[in-house]
Protein backbone atom coordinates (compact mmCIF):
# COMPACT_ATOMS: atom_id res chain seq x y z
CA UNK A 1 0.00 0.00 0.00
CA UNK A 2 1.39 3.38 -1.02
CA UNK A 3 1.28 6.11 1.65
CA UNK A 4 -1.07 8.94 0.77
CA UNK A 5 -2.08 12.18 2.36
CA UNK A 6 -5.19 10.47 3.75
CA UNK A 7 -3.47 7.81 5.82
CA UNK A 8 -0.99 10.04 7.66
CA UNK A 9 2.01 8.52 5.86
CA UNK A 10 5.24 10.21 4.82
CA UNK A 11 3.59 12.14 1.97
CA UNK A 12 1.11 13.68 4.40
CA UNK A 13 3.88 14.58 6.83
CA UNK A 14 5.92 16.12 4.02
CA UNK A 15 2.96 18.18 2.79
CA UNK A 16 2.21 19.43 6.30
CA UNK A 17 5.87 20.28 6.95
CA UNK A 18 6.16 22.11 3.66
CA UNK A 19 2.99 24.10 4.28
CA UNK A 20 4.24 25.03 7.76
CA UNK A 21 7.63 26.08 6.37
CA UNK A 22 5.97 28.26 3.72
CA UNK A 23 3.77 29.92 6.37
CA UNK A 24 6.81 30.55 8.58
CA UNK A 25 8.78 31.96 5.64
CA UNK A 26 5.95 34.33 4.75
CA UNK A 27 5.63 35.36 8.39
CA UNK A 28 9.38 36.07 8.66
CA UNK A 29 9.33 38.05 5.42
CA UNK A 30 6.34 40.10 6.56
CA UNK A 31 8.03 40.86 9.89
CA UNK A 32 11.22 41.90 8.09
CA UNK A 33 9.27 44.25 5.81
CA UNK A 34 7.52 45.79 8.84
CA UNK A 35 10.89 46.27 10.57
CA UNK A 36 12.34 47.97 7.48
CA UNK A 37 9.23 50.16 7.22
CA UNK A 38 9.66 51.25 10.83
CA UNK A 39 13.34 52.13 10.31
CA UNK A 40 13.27 53.82 6.88
CA UNK A 41 13.30 57.61 6.81
CA UNK A 42 11.31 57.92 3.57
CA UNK A 43 9.77 55.91 0.72
CA UNK A 44 12.97 55.88 -1.35
CA UNK A 45 15.03 54.53 1.54
CA UNK A 46 12.31 51.94 2.27
CA UNK A 47 12.33 50.72 -1.35
CA UNK A 48 16.14 50.69 -1.46
CA UNK A 49 16.42 48.71 1.77
CA UNK A 50 13.85 46.17 0.59
CA UNK A 51 15.78 45.77 -2.65
CA UNK A 52 19.13 45.44 -0.88
CA UNK A 53 17.72 42.76 1.43
CA UNK A 54 16.01 40.89 -1.41
CA UNK A 55 12.57 41.60 0.03
CA UNK A 56 11.24 43.48 -2.99
CA UNK A 57 8.33 41.49 -4.30
CA UNK A 58 8.01 40.01 -7.73
CA UNK A 59 5.20 37.79 -8.93
CA UNK A 60 3.56 35.70 -6.26
CA UNK A 61 5.29 37.56 -3.43
CA UNK A 62 8.69 35.95 -4.12
CA UNK A 63 11.68 38.27 -4.29
CA UNK A 64 12.16 39.59 -7.84
CA UNK A 65 15.94 39.12 -7.85
CA UNK A 66 15.69 35.50 -6.77
CA UNK A 67 13.30 34.69 -9.62
CA UNK A 68 15.37 36.57 -12.20
CA UNK A 69 18.61 34.99 -10.94
CA UNK A 70 17.08 31.52 -11.17
CA UNK A 71 16.08 32.08 -14.81
CA UNK A 72 19.38 33.70 -15.79
CA UNK A 73 21.60 31.12 -14.07
CA UNK A 74 19.41 28.33 -15.45
CA UNK A 75 19.95 29.56 -19.00
CA UNK A 76 23.70 29.94 -18.43
CA UNK A 77 23.83 26.40 -17.02
CA UNK A 78 22.06 24.96 -20.07
CA UNK A 79 24.31 26.91 -22.46
CA UNK A 80 27.50 25.83 -20.65
CA UNK A 81 26.28 22.24 -20.27
CA UNK A 82 25.98 22.10 -16.49
CA UNK A 83 23.29 19.74 -15.13
CA UNK A 84 20.68 21.15 -12.74
CA UNK A 85 22.10 19.18 -9.80
CA UNK A 86 25.41 21.06 -10.16
CA UNK A 87 23.78 24.51 -9.98
CA UNK A 88 23.03 26.58 -6.92
CA UNK A 89 22.10 30.18 -6.25
CA UNK A 90 21.23 32.29 -3.25
CA UNK A 91 19.96 35.76 -2.55
CA UNK A 92 20.89 36.86 0.97
CA UNK A 93 23.14 39.75 1.95
CA UNK A 94 24.93 39.02 -1.36
CA UNK A 95 23.35 37.42 -4.41
CA UNK A 96 25.51 34.56 -5.70
CA UNK A 97 25.38 31.57 -8.03
CA UNK A 98 27.53 28.46 -8.41
CA UNK A 99 27.83 26.12 -11.39
CA UNK A 100 30.04 23.05 -11.09
CA UNK A 101 31.90 22.55 -14.37
CA UNK A 102 32.84 19.09 -15.66
CA UNK A 103 36.07 20.36 -17.25
CA UNK A 104 39.38 20.21 -15.40
CA UNK A 105 42.50 22.29 -15.89
CA UNK A 106 45.85 20.44 -16.01
CA UNK A 107 47.52 22.93 -13.67
CA UNK A 108 44.80 22.31 -11.06
CA UNK A 109 44.50 18.54 -11.36
CA UNK A 110 42.11 16.97 -8.90
CA UNK A 111 40.34 20.22 -8.08
CA UNK A 112 36.77 20.97 -9.09
CA UNK A 113 36.39 23.79 -11.60
CA UNK A 114 33.48 26.13 -11.03
CA UNK A 115 31.74 29.06 -12.65
CA UNK A 116 30.63 31.55 -10.01
CA UNK A 117 28.48 34.68 -10.21
CA UNK A 118 28.46 37.40 -7.56
CA UNK A 119 26.43 40.60 -7.73
CA UNK A 120 29.55 42.63 -6.87
CA UNK A 121 32.09 40.76 -9.04
CA UNK A 122 30.07 39.33 -11.91
CA UNK A 123 31.15 35.98 -13.39
CA UNK A 124 34.43 34.24 -12.70
CA UNK A 125 35.95 30.80 -13.06
CA UNK A 126 37.73 29.32 -10.06
CA UNK A 127 38.82 26.07 -8.49
CA UNK A 128 37.81 24.62 -5.16
CA UNK A 129 40.44 24.86 -2.46
CA UNK A 130 39.24 23.87 1.01
CA UNK A 131 35.58 23.78 2.10
CA UNK A 132 35.99 26.75 4.46
CA UNK A 133 37.95 28.90 2.01
CA UNK A 134 37.06 31.03 -0.99
CA UNK A 135 37.81 29.52 -4.38
CA UNK A 136 41.07 30.25 -6.15
CA UNK A 137 40.11 32.58 -9.01
CA UNK A 138 41.42 31.59 -12.43
CA UNK A 139 39.80 34.41 -14.41
CA UNK A 140 37.16 37.14 -14.04
CA UNK A 141 34.75 37.98 -16.86
CA UNK A 142 35.02 41.70 -16.16
CA UNK A 143 33.08 44.60 -17.58
CA UNK A 144 29.48 43.55 -17.01
CA UNK A 145 27.79 41.93 -14.01
CA UNK A 146 25.02 40.53 -16.20
CA UNK A 147 26.48 39.74 -19.63
CA UNK A 148 24.51 37.93 -22.33
CA UNK A 149 24.34 34.15 -21.89
CA UNK A 150 26.35 33.48 -25.06
CA UNK A 151 29.13 35.79 -23.79
CA UNK A 152 29.35 33.74 -20.58
CA UNK A 153 29.54 30.54 -22.66
CA UNK A 154 32.39 31.98 -24.74
CA UNK A 155 34.15 33.13 -21.56
CA UNK A 156 34.02 29.63 -20.04
CA UNK A 157 35.23 28.00 -23.27
CA UNK A 158 38.11 30.46 -23.47
CA UNK A 159 39.19 29.83 -19.86
CA UNK A 160 38.94 26.05 -20.19
CA UNK A 161 41.02 26.24 -23.40
CA UNK A 162 43.69 28.14 -21.45
CA UNK A 163 43.34 31.40 -23.36
CA UNK A 164 42.31 33.61 -20.42
CA UNK A 165 43.91 34.02 -17.04
CA UNK A 166 42.94 37.54 -15.97
CA UNK A 167 42.94 37.54 -12.17
CA UNK A 168 42.46 41.29 -11.87
CA UNK A 169 39.39 41.88 -9.75
CA UNK A 170 36.78 43.78 -11.73
CA UNK A 171 35.42 47.00 -10.33
CA UNK A 172 31.76 47.02 -11.28
CA UNK A 173 29.52 49.99 -10.72
CA UNK A 174 27.13 49.40 -7.83
CA UNK A 175 23.71 48.27 -8.92
CA UNK A 176 20.54 48.00 -6.91
CA UNK A 177 18.77 44.67 -6.93
CA UNK A 178 15.78 45.89 -8.87
CA UNK A 179 18.09 46.94 -11.71
CA UNK A 180 19.94 43.60 -11.53
CA UNK A 181 16.65 41.70 -11.74
CA UNK A 182 15.53 43.76 -14.75
CA UNK A 183 18.84 43.19 -16.54
CA UNK A 184 18.64 39.45 -15.89
CA UNK A 185 15.07 39.42 -17.20
CA UNK A 186 16.25 41.22 -20.34
CA UNK A 187 19.01 38.63 -20.86
CA UNK A 188 16.59 35.69 -20.60
CA UNK A 189 14.03 36.82 -23.15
Amino acid sequence: MTPTEHDGGPMSQFAKSRARALRERTDHRDRAVRTVAGQARDRDEFTGLLSMLGLDSGQGGAPALSQALARYVGQVAVAVGVPADAVGYEVSDTATAYLGLAARLPEHAGRDLMLVWDERLGWYVGVETHPDESPLVICYFGGDAVPPVDAVTQFVASVVAGHRTDRLRPVLPPSDRITLARRMDERTK
